[in-house]
């Protein structure tokens, strides 16, 4: 069992992953080269929405439901300041996309979710229920979609939700009246650097940690040689959501609405399947907070840090699509970021065979990246993975 474990990496996997260590009270050094709020943490930019995406790894369903059960209970609080809601989701597909009840994602069956799978003429009479802001439904059809999703689902405030992660690790004080961890030796720094794993192994040696978790994310390509790990890039544009103003075309589509549009509740909308989307670049509004994102892209080794005009005008035209009047209100902001993509992820032990010949094999050094688009979807699953190989 580790007496002192260095945590590397402040992404939501990073911080989790040391709050998860620290509730099991064990000393705790965490360090990053940027902090959890910085532009370039990809947690920081990230959309939010929990549901599995671009992650192929089969532990990844066990890890998205032990997240759920985290997050769900804030997200039904709604008193809580630490940013997750529950928002209805609507996602557009083709119904070649969708089949038979057998093609359905597993974890549509969960209760709490409330999924259903309708055909899209249906949308509004089930809108009479929902009263949701939707895509214009006629647009929609005439685009060739047939059927939609309806679910509830979590989405995280990312900023809000770092921050908390963070404070809770700096001052040990749970805002969800969780285990609380004052009395655990816990110390951050940001701003370190490391470029490879013998460095990270000095560093355990000289903060006296017997083990290491690597949760540096893309950054592990370069610190693990991993050719493995790819950043696949995502551009976003945010919106104001209380200037934002929206087109709400839906409004006469409702059966017995009164035509008030303060009758309807923000949706976030996804469409993965052509016209509107494809794998490349899915497109999506999620309501998150006080921005509404707009995406997206999802560009397997592009390494461009900025917004292209044309990705602009692409995603200005989802906008469109999304139901935000364009001609009336501009985006606040842009955001590009790149997602830590792996075929697998990696949340294993080192097998340490570069290292037959170094003092290195009483530091055991745990793996923990590759989440893909799916981190905030598993990230509470993940750091309990990676603590359990932690202690085994």
């Amino acid at each position: 069992m580790a007496s002192r474990v260095l945590v590397v990496g402040s992404g939501v996997i990073g911080l989790r992953t040391a709050l998860e260590i620290a509730k099991r009270n064990i000393p705790v050094v965490l360090r990053s080269p940027v902090g959890p709020l910085d532009e370039s943490n990809c947690s920081q930019g990230a959309g939010g929405l929990w549901m599995p995406y671009k992650c192929d790894d089969p532990r990844a369903d066990k890890w998205a439901i032990e997240t759920l059960d985290e997050i769900h209970p804030i997200a039904a609080d709604a008193n809580n300041s630490l940013g997750p809601d529950t928002e209805d989701m609507v996602s557009e597909d083709y119904h070649k996309g969708l089949g038979g009840k057998s093609s359905l994602p597993l974890w549509s069956q969960d209760p709490r979710f409330n999924f259903q799978n309708v055909a899209l003429e249906q949308v509004a009479w089930q809108n009479q229920i929902h009263q949701l802001r939707l895509p214009n439904l006629s647009m929609a059809q005439a685009a060739g979609y047939n059927h939609a999703w309806f679910f509830q689902t979590p989405i995280v405030d990312c900023p809000k939700m770092l921050e908390s992660l963070l404070n809770e690790l700096v001052t040990g004080k749970s805002a969800s009246n969780d285990v609380n961890i004052a009395d655990v030796d816990v110390n951050v720094e940001t701003g370190v650097y490391y470029q490879s794993k013998e460095e990270l192994f000095e560093e355990a040696k000289k903060l006296d940690c017997d083990a290491i978790v690597n949760c540096t994310g893309l950054g592990a390509s370069e610190l693990c040689n991993d050719s493995q790990m790819i950043g696949a890039r995502g551009a976003l544009l945010l919106y104001d959501r209380k200037t934002c103003k929206r087109l709400d075309p839906t409004i006469d589509e409702i059966p017995g609405s009164s035509g008030a549009h303060n009758e309807l509740h923000d949706a976030c909308i996804f469409a993965v399947e052509p016209p509107w989307g494809d794998d490349e670049y899915p497109s999506y509004l999620i309501v998150r907070g006080d921005d509404i994102v707009v995406g997206g892209t999802c560009l397997d080794g592009d390494t461009e840090p900025t917004m292209r005009p044309k990705e602009r005008t692409r995603l200005l035209e989802n906008a469109r699509l999304m139901g935000i009047d364009t001609n009336a209100c501009q985006p606040k902001g842009d955001w590009v970021g790149f997602r830590p993509y792996r075929d697998n992820i990696r949340c294993e032990i080192d097998d340490m065979d570069d290292y037959a010949n170094k003092d290195y094999d009483k530091i055991r050094l745990v793996h923990c990246y590759g989440t893909g688009g799916s981190g905030w979807t598993i990230y509470t699953g993940m750091a309990k993975e990676a603590a359990k190989l932690v202690l085994q």
